[in-house]
């Protein structure tokens, strides 16, 4: 990268900032739930959870003697890096001159609003489009750990920057299950006993029990399609809920029946992000894994760790750090370009570990979430 200009369009510090920090970082989207934004002032990042199962009792003891000391349960620790992700606009020779002339147009007629809102745009629009572009960098990555319970870097998503690494968070390996009967597969299957089962099988071994399941929108689909759904819920929300026993069923009254039970509550999902080819080409995917229920005690599953992008000194170019992104915007002068850079250093983590559980529905065995 050469010399970091002015911007060539009319922006300034103050307009950048007030842009940049009007953003809501992860706005729509599924990760800021389930993996919020946690600070973290190192780029190594070591997780070890302590105290994960139920508090263990105090002992009543005598007066004047040491309290009994108790072991501490850890699940074992995982280790990585934060990664930096970042995403540019450029706007051309032509957009730069294009941009001139109608600033002259515009100029020649206040009364012109909807050219003097196209220059407004044409300003803020490749913030918005880097802002948008981490943040859906964020989902995918979040997503794919949290149907997955680890990190991989393959080229599908990676491009020139697969590995043939991983990020295991050391989930237990039991917590990887399959369902009793494959969903979709069979009237026999039974979504909602295969859930149950697995927050009794965490809660037998003095856990935290799931008490949410994760779930994507296709998958819930196929739950309220089985018969045992239907015989379930009915049961007990039709004479509570005073509903038809025609009455469709929906995320809320299965949720119902989910909590007269203490049963696991659904978090129904249903994420979309489209990723870039280096020839332009543009494919659209699911980041959370269609066939994983994961289930949580909590309605989160870990953080976003973030580190903030350092600001540079010595530059006419201008900087604004936002929630956890930085932007840019610089000049070129040969040939005459206008750049928008955002950049972030950004780690999804899994926490609650040993109380987490992944179900894939779609077979009777773990069988690496496919």
């Amino acid at each position: 990268m050469g010399q970091m200009l002015k911007p060539l369009f009319d922006l300034d510090q103050t307009g950048m900032n007030a842009e940049v920090n009007s953003y809501k970082p992860g706005k729509g989207l599924v990760w800021p739930t389930l993996f919020p934004l946690k600070y973290t002032p190192r780029f190594d990042l070591k997780g070890i959870e302590g105290n994960e199962g139920i508090p263990v009792s105090a002992d009543r003891v005598a007066f004047n003697t040491k309290a009994p000391l108790k072991t501490r349960k850890t699940v074992g620790t995982w280790s990585g890096k934060l990664g930096k992700i970042a995403i540019s606009k450029e706007k051309g020779e032509i957009e730069i001159n294009d941009y001139k002339d109608l600033q002259v147009i515009s100029a020649a007629n206040s009364l012109d609003k909807a050219t003097a809102q196209y220059l407004v745009d044409m300003v803020y629009d490749d913030i918005k489009a880097c802002s948008d572009g981490i943040d859906y960098k964020v989902e995918i990555d979040a997503l794919r750990i949290g149907s997955s319970g680890k990190q991989t870097f393959p080229a599908s998503i990676e491009g020139d920057m697969a590995t043939a690494d991983e990020i295991n968070f050391n989930v237990p390996a039991d917590n990887f299950v399959g369902a009793a009967i494959a969903w979709g597969t069979s009237a026999t299957a039974d979504g909602i006993k295969d859930i149950v089962a697995k927050q009794k099988a965490i809660a037998a071994k003095g856990l935290k029990k799931p008490m949410y399941a994760i779930i994507e929108n296709s998958t819930f689909e196929k739950l309220l399609a089985q018969t045992a759904t239907s015989k379930r819920v009915a049961s007990v929300v039709i004479n509570v809920a005073g509903l038809a026993s025609t009455e469709v069923l929906s995320v809320d009254n299965v949720n119902a029946y989910m909590r007269a039970k203490g049963y696991p509550q659904f978090l129904v999902i249903d994420s979309y992000a489209t990723i870039e080819a280096k020839d332009g080409t543009q494919t659209t995917i699911k980041p959370w894994n269609e066939n994983i229920v994961a289930l949580s005690p909590v309605p989160q599953l870990g953080y976003t760790y973030y580190k903030p992008v350092p600001v540079i000194s010595d530059t006419d170019g201008l900087q604004a750090q936002g929630a956890y992104a930085k932007t840019t915007v610089y000049s070129e002068l040969n040939p005459m370009l206008e750049v928008t850079m955002a950049e972030a250093y950004v780690q999804a983590g899994l926490i609650n570990r040993a109380s987490l559980v992944f179900l894939n529905t779609a077979s009777t065995s773990w069988n690496s979430g496919n």
